[in-house]
């Protein structure tokens, strides 16, 4: 294996995985995404993946070309359903459209909605969507026309404005469209029968409330849909409907789950015969109130609730269920990834076993699917990319096999340590630790600090990736400080009402025991972070005086007072209030920046809006006296950078940042920035 990550360049070409689904008595599908043939943007393509009953074949590309899919749905018959925005015959209009690929046979589009489709889900023989609704087409003689009449209109006359009526109104890098979102549903004979079945199309009638996420029963007599409601306190909140379903449309929808001030449940998948419900329970951050999660799982016959995966160990997601009496899950795990079965037997005790990852292996899985007698689903660390792997259904801890043919294998340009310390309340904390190769170096350091807040450093990233630093002579420390997904309730309650007090003297704490290592230069040394990460090297920047040589904060948090009022996240307002923004908001202390920062920022962030990075850059020019601060700025990117020409662009300018005030050499303008 040669390394391809040692410059920008190669980093945003080389194609990768980006998700993987497959039906438990059907196909597995993985997405692998690409350059698209000019080379200006990414294009996902859909991917059948061998299962053992296949015999010895290699991975098999199901579409092509520069439009790609967006997401895929596969059926038990082998047929596959996926949204593409690819163009049609006499109608440019871009928008993601159903199409049916077969098992034979080339692919056609058989659902077309005039505000695009998304999310499609199978339940029997029904496959239901998201899609669009003009709220004046609601209870009209003929939704459906009156829709795309509307629809039509605003096309024609230019119109763009929206109105609202309750926040929030835009979400991560989009505004939320005139159409509100809406749940449907089709009939499959009519899709295999119609080149677009839009007549056969029926919506499911919901209470007041804005549709986020829902459920369907495996044989698609009835669903879940999470709703979010205003409380007379003014806080967001969800709940939960039950929704009975019959072929020509809803029925009388049933409150399952109500909205409290502390609550925010989300569905998760239902059981293969239909009487149990996964329930994820988030305990909302706010002031005094630390974010907790918790699998739960709803008994409909009996109306009992079980907690099956408490928070004080795991934080897991992506349950899906194996059988009538487990489901398998995911959770971060000491810096690393576990894949866990939760059985939880009828009138029984419910228990949790390891079936995949663990403290002894590098790996963190996500999209983990059984099918059939086996697992297939993704793993990754920090110094190898997504891959797809598949082990035996019926082992405890067993070490899945690696299929190949979907990405490349390649090295890396250096290796992979861990660091260990202790905080100053005496709690063990780690780290990541990326190194050239070789010895006898002392190698200036990189801090990167991971966002969220509640996640971790432990895989692989596309976007904050150390190899191209790691190929400049860096060594690059990962920290999981206070708030840190993967050990358990207590290290998140560590920190989640103090931002900047045991998450920054953890920061620090594993800084200085990276410092003391022999290979590690310890005056040349600068401090990275992106969104929680940019909040953090912010805060750095105003307590630390000249202890970095330099900071890089992208889509930061600079004023909380502000942020938690201009955020898309409506919960934030909650959590950022006075007693945080009192004492652990950067902006209060800006005077006490004394190295160059380079803050950069995306126009088109709505989670950390674009006025906090303008404020940081006007703060930066009046208020300090230090030369070399610069404001990298995308007027067409959000919180993430994600255009191929602008992340390397991204790259190339943090990398000349570095040498110029590590390094000490002399700055040098990257050519994309003409």
């Amino acid at each position: 294996m040669t390394p391809r990550y040692e410059t920008p360049e190669q980093l945003v070409a080389t194609p990768r995985l980006t998700g993987l689904s497959g039906h438990r008595n059907g196909p597995v599908i993985a997405l692998r995404q690409e350059l698209s043939s000019d080379g200006k943007r990414y294009v996902k393509h859909a991917w059948s993946v061998p299962r053992p009953t296949d015999g010895d074949h290699a991975p098999v590309p199901l579409t092509s070309g520069d439009q790609g899919v967006q997401e895929v749905c596969p059926a038990p018959s082998g047929e596959l359903y996926f949204t593409s925005d690819r163009p049609m015959d006499g109608d440019d209009e871009k928008r993601s459209r159903l199409w049916l690929l077969p098992e034979r046979g080339d692919a056609r589009m058989v659902l077309d909605m005039p505000e695009g489709i998304s999310d499609p889900k199978l339940g029997g023989d029904m496959l239901f969507f998201l899609s669009g609704m003009h709220p004046s087409a609601k209870g009209a003689a003929d939704e459906l026309a009156r829709n795309r009449e509307l629809h039509e209109l605003r096309e024609e006359s230019g119109a763009s404005p929206m109105l609202y009526d309750r926040a929030p109104f835009r979400y991560w890098d989009h505004d939320l469209p005139a159409a509100e979102t809406a749940l449907w549903f089709v009939d499959t004979a009519a899709l295999a029968e119609s080149r677009d079945a839009g007549e056969a199309v029926r919506r499911v009638d919901l209470p007041a409330g804005r549709l986020m996420r829902y459920s369907v029963a495996p044989d698609g007599t009835w669903l879940i849909a999470q709703l979010t409601v205003w409380l007379p306190e003014g806080w967001e909140r969800s709940q939960l409907w039950r929704v009975p379903i019959t072929a020509d449309g809803a029925g009388q929808a049933e409150l399952f789950r109500d909205a409290t001030e502390e609550d925010w449940w989300e569905p998760g998948p239902v059981s293969p015969d239909g009487s149990r419900v996964v329930l994820e329970r988030d305990v909302v951050w706010r002031d005094g109130v630390n974010l907790q999660i918790s699998l739960w799982v709803h008994d409909l016959s009996t109306g009992r609730d079980t907690e099956v995966v408490p928070t004080d160990e795991y934080w897991a997601g992506e349950s899906r269920w194996i059988d009538d009496d487990s489901f398998v899950c995911t959770s971060d795990y000491q810096g690393r990834g576990i894949v866990l079965r939760v059985t939880c037997p009828r009138g029984g005790d419910s228990s949790i076993d390891v079936l995949a990852g663990g403290a002894e292996q590098p790996w963190t899985y996500c999209a983990v699917h059984p099918v059939g007698d086996a697992f297939y689903g993704l793993r990754a660390t920090y110094d190898h990319p997504l891959e797809a792997v598949t082990w035996s259904g019926r082992e405890f801890c067993a070490e899945p096999t690696r299929i190949d043919g979907l990405v490349p294998d390649d090295a890396v340009p250096g290796r992979l340590e861990e660091v260990t310390t202790t905080a100053e309340d005496g709690t063990s904390i780690r780290a990541w630790l990326a190194l050239p190769e070789g010895e006898g170096t002392e190698h200036p350091l990189l801090v990167f600090v991971h966002g969220g807040p509640w996640a971790s450093n432990n895989q692989w990233s596309w976007r904050w990736n150390p190899w191209p630093f790691v190929a400049r002579g860096y060594a690059v420390l990962f920290p999981d400080p206070a708030i840190s997904t993967g050990y358990g309730q207590a290290m998140i309650d560590r920190g989640q009402q103090e931002l900047g007090g045991a998450p920054f003297t953890d920061v620090m704490a594993l800084v200085e025991a990276t410092t003391q290592r022999a290979d590690i230069d310890a005056q040349r040394q600068a401090l990275l972070g992106g969104s929680y990460g940019g909040y953090m090297a912010n805060w750095v920047a105003t307590q630390t005086a000249d202890r970095f040589r330099c900071i890089v904060t992208h889509a930061s948090l600079w004023n909380l007072d502000s942020m938690g009022a201009t955020t898309d996240n409506t919960e934030w307002r909650e959590a950022m209030g006075p007693a945080q923004a009192a004492v652990y908001s950067p902006h209060r202390f800006v005077d006490r920046i004394q190295v160059p920062m380079l803050v950069i920022h995306g126009d088109k962030d709505y989670r950390v809006p674009i006025s906090q990075g303008i404020e940081l850059w006007s703060d930066l020019q009046l208020r300090t006296r230090v030369e070399g601060h610069r404001f990298l700025y995308f007027p067409d990117e959000n919180h993430w950078i994600l255009k191929p020409a602008n992340s390397r662009a991204w790259y190339e300018t943090v990398l000349a940042f570095l040498a110029e005030h590590v390094l000490g050499e002399e700055w040098q303008r990257p050519e994309l920035l003409g």
